[in-house]
């Protein structure tokens, strides 16, 4: 593998194929490119039948798919249990939602949540459970259901980074009360920006249909009278927040793919496990045994910030880009005036995971060269 100048192998790279790029051009030329069309529908329902869960709604991205969760989960001015090792957005959308975010740890082998650590952080205040699954891989989400039946609390599943993932066999979307998802440009799926929200209650899922354009219901407008086009019952105020039906041409157009991306993916995955084994300085991220992960992305865990370092250094040689996923979210400023506990499993994995490649760009070739620099790592 010889490096180019300025031009290493990403971690992650957008994918667009000339069906995605075909139903555009067939949608601008229709007379519906805005939300909520017939290609919207099209694409809920094709989502529908992959995570096996009918109440879908299709956003304008992943964030307000998690807004829209927060939202029916009704957690304004209470407390919401998430962790912090995540994507900004997660917690983000919390504070918009008008709640506080309670950091739990993690287990620092998997980077998901630690559910006994969840126990310890559920309050009178507590008003839902978020769970993020760290680059695809599931958290243990039978478990934390147990915990949130026990208090009464929904589970929100931040999944999005795991279109096509599973957990006890069933994908995920199919489990909790409220299930996110992201199309965002570099996900194995992409609408460009986009989002879903996957409901276990027809109720939230229609309720969330209201909310997600201004708080109208579309089907229940009257067309009896002239110029009755804008008499809404309009009862809350909800969000601009549907996809478009350009955006879900594009996506339509990638969803026969995902089947071969996720075989890829996990073919890539393995090589650099297999690696892995016997390193005494590096290691996989724990994919638990109940989980199928996606393989979003690939994280190797190092025993300190040195061999990081010596790691990063070692692949940048070969052309090859390693880096961190996302940061902990408690050290942001705007979240100062949150409670900051001890968060050991955080500080571990945020000092010493690093990523590397795995998408539908690198070859098993490739792959196998990145595989020989883990296998014979020896600081």
């Amino acid at each position: 593998m010889k490096k180019q100048v300025n031009e290493l192998i990403p971690n992650f790279k957008p994918f667009i194929p000339r069906e995605s790029i075909d139903n555009v051009i067939k949608t601008l030329k229709t007379a519906w490119i805005g939300g909520d069309g017939p290609r919207v529908k099209q694409f809920e329902a094709e989502i529908a039948k992959i995570i096996k869960n009918k109440n879908v709604l299709a956003v304008n991205s992943g964030t307000s798919a998690l807004q829209l969760a927060l939202r029916l989960a009704g957690v304004r001015n209470g407390e919401v249990v998430s962790t912090p090792m995540t994507c900004f957005a997660t917690n983000a959308a919390i504070l918009v939602e008008g709640a506080t975010p309670v950091w739990a740890d993690i287990n620092p082998e998997t980077g998901n949540i630690d559910p006994a650590d969840i126990v310890k952080k559920i309050t009178k205040k507590t008003k839902a459970i978020m769970v993020v699954h760290w680059g695809g891989a599931p958290a243990e989400i039978d478990y934390i259901g147990k915990i949130a039946s026990n208090y009464n609390l929904p589970v929100i599943e931040d999944a999005a980074q795991a279109l096509g993932s599973e957990y006890t066999g069933s994908p995920i979307g199919s489990h909790s009360d409220f299930v996110t998802f992201s199309f965002q440009a570099i996900k194995i799926i992409n609408t460009v920006d986009g989002g879903l929200l996957a409901t276990k209650k027809k109720s939230h899922a229609k309720r969330g249909k209201i909310l997600r354009w201004y708080g109208i219901d579309r089907e229940e407008r009257k067309w009896k009278k002239p110029f009755s086009f804008w008499e809404y019952s309009i009862t809350e105020i909800g969000y601009k927040a549907q996809m478009t039906d350009v955006s879900a041409a594009i996506g339509l157009g990638q969803l026969p793919y995902l089947k071969s991306h996720l075989i890829h993916r996990r073919k890539l995955a393995k090589i650099y496990e297999e690696a892995l084994k016997n390193a005494k300085t590096l290691k996989a991220q724990k994919i638990l045994p109940k989980a199928k992960s996606n393989y979003w992305i690939f994280t190797v865990l190092c025993d300190n910030k040195n061999t990081k370092l010596n790691l990063w250094k070692k692949l940048n040689k070969i052309g090859v880009r390693a880096e961190e996923a996302h940061r902990r979210n408690d050290i942001y400023p705007v979240f100062a005036k949150y409670k900051k506990d001890d968060l050991p499993g955080v500080t571990n994995f945020d000092d010493n995971h690093i990523i590397i490649p795995v998408g539908h760009w690198v070859s098993e070739q490739q792959a196998g060269q990145i595989a020989e620099i883990l296998a014979s790592f020896k600081h």
